[in-house]
């Protein structure tokens, strides 16, 4: 396959809307790299829906929360240089092979975030670079699709060298392995439905904030750093992963990397995070096709203003199940919500304290509480722990550090 820097004049519907600011061909991309971002639709097991398809474009509002392919061959009418593009929503990759090989495919164009239906301007990454192809010949075409919550839709669409733009026509599509022309096959993969997170309070919740329903957080800074957290799960270089709110986004680097280092360690925390905050950046793309072993969590503290222990239990529960739904192979060590100086808080977080310890399963949550190591003989806060009762000092993120390797190294074997 050959790609070229410039792109064609293009005159006609959506693609013709797009100029040379086209996304490069990421010729990085080998087949069994490609494979990591199938690990959302489940493609060991078998798709929970099957259809074949008229035109390489999805049905729409076919639920939320599911991963799907579409997958076939494309047959070139003619011979010279094709633009190919990718609409969606949410998220969505194109890959395009060298020949009639799923195993010779590229990665030629993605959509990192919701577009309108037929939208294939919205971002540069959604087209590829000019692309030839020989006329008569059959080439394995692929596209993933992501859905979290709402309705969803994916389309691929191309420019013909010469001639008009659109959705890809059944008349240039076939199903794979084999089969006739005018159809291509979509699978769909309804999402992994974990277990119920034993131990999980029985409560019913009367306060006014829910943590249960994702929310985006209220501080300033939220959106900047969710933004800085999708680059990071875009760039997926991580095997340990430490999620929640200031106590864990205040991790100093040099510990981080002297206890974790070989691990590869990334911080997903955000200061003033709620459950219901981090249930909303997982649902928005935090952490979406990732394959750490491992998340850290400690979360719960900033609902202890907002909600009675049980409820808070729940939030850090519905976060686990969220986890575990979308990451079904990553290890979760759940810590107790660390103590404070504040009586009040300190009373809340250790009737949710008592409900999360049942919830380790032996496997894949494991729960462990280190909060006797913040505390003295006479079982109150250390003064050398904490800078303001709430967040750790220095000397505190030593302690976490050496409380947790031991576990942290037997889980991520």
């Amino acid at each position: 396959m050959q790609t070229e820097s410039q792109t064609p004049a293009v005159t006609h519907h959506h693609l013709a809307l797009l100029t040379i600011t086209l996304c490069a061909f990421i010729t990085a991309s080998p087949a069994a790299q490609a494979d990591k971002w199938l690990v959302s639709i489940r493609a060991d097991a078998k798709p929970d829906k099957t259809t074949a398809i008229k035109t390489f474009e999805a049905p729409k509002e076919l639920g939320s929360f599911y991963g799907a392919r579409i997958r076939g061959f494309v047959h070139a009418p003619k011979t010279g240089e094709y633009i190919f593009a990718i609409a969606s929503d949410d998220q969505s990759k194109l890959f395009l092979s060298t020949d009639a090989s799923p195993e010779n495919r590229k990665q030629i164009a993605h959509a990192d975030a919701a577009t309108n239906p037929g939208h294939y301007k919205k971002f540069p990454s959604q087209m590829s670079k000019r692309i030839q192809l020989q006329g008569g010949k059959k080439y394995y075409i692929e596209a993933i699709h992501r859905q979290n919550g709402g309705g969803g839709h994916v389309s691929v669409a191309w420019l013909v060298p010469g001639s008009t733009d659109g959705v890809i026509p059944g008349k240039n599509l076939s199903p794979y392995p084999s089969g006739l022309k005018g159809k291509i096959t979509h699978e769909l993969w309804r999402d992994y439905v974990a277990l119920a997170i034993k131990g999980t309070p029985a409560v019913k919740i009367t306060s006014k904030n829910d943590p249960t329903k994702p929310v985006p957080g209220g501080v300033h800074w939220f959106w900047r750093d969710h933004r800085n957290y999708l680059n990071k799960t875009k760039a997926d270089n991580f095997e340990l992963v430490f999620l929640g709110d200031s106590i864990t986004q205040g991790w100093p680097g040099d510990l981080l990397g002297k206890y974790f280092g070989k691990h590869r360690p990334s911080n997903f925390g955000i200061g003033g995070d709620r459950t219901e905050n981090v249930l909303f950046r997982l649902n928005n793309g935090e952490l979406l096709w990732t394959t750490p072993k491992l998340i850290v969590l400690m979360l719960g503290t900033n609902n202890s203003g907002f909600n009675e222990s049980g409820e808070m239990a729940v939030g850090v529960a519905a976060v686990i199940h969220k986890l575990r739904s979308m990451l079904p192979e990553t290890k979760i060590l759940l810590l107790a919500i660390f103590p404070s100086k504040d009586p009040a808080h300190y009373k809340k977080t250790t009737g949710a304290n008592a409900y999360l310890a049942k919830m380790d399963d032996g496997k894949m949550v494991r729960y462990l509480d280190i909060n006797e190591q913040f505390m003295d003989e006479n079982g109150k806060l250390r003064n050398d722990v904490m800078k303001d009762g709430v967040h750790l000092n220095r000397n505190g993120y030593v302690i976490w550090g050496e409380s947790i390797v031991p576990m942290v190294d037997e889980m991520m074997e």
